[in-house]
């Protein structure tokens, strides 16, 4: 899986691509830890090339959501591919963490 980052405004945008799986944690937190600044209110994951996520990727989201609300900061994942929110909603992640639909892109691109 291929990770690249952005910050722009207080929010910190994690592009992920590939499958998003148990061997990629480490790249995942060392990434997550780089971006959260003193300055980052928000994390957004972009999930949109990300083709498949297992039971280890869900409960390391969930566990960043939980570390950064701790530190009052927020997590959302946006433009999940089909596969991908089904596998969200079947685990019920998306009642915790706030999803970003396609719909809202152009607002996020103006904004970045």
């Amino acid at each position: 899986m291929k990770i690249s980052q952005e910050t722009s405004n207080k929010k910190a945008t994690l592009r992920l691509e590939g499958n998003f799986t148990y061997t990629q944690r480490k790249a995942f937190q060392e990434m997550l830890k780089t971006v959260c600044t003193d300055q980052v209110e928000e994390v957004v994951i972009d999930l949109s090339q990300v083709a498949f996520l297992d039971s280890a990727a869900l409960g390391l989201l969930m566990i960043s959501h939980r570390q950064l609300e701790a530190e009052r900061r927020k997590l959302s994942l946006a433009y999940p591919q089909p596969t991908v929110r089904q596998i969200i909603e079947l685990a019920n992640l998306h009642k915790t963490i706030s999803l970003i639909d396609a719909g809202v892109s152009s607002l996020a691109k103006k904004s970045a």
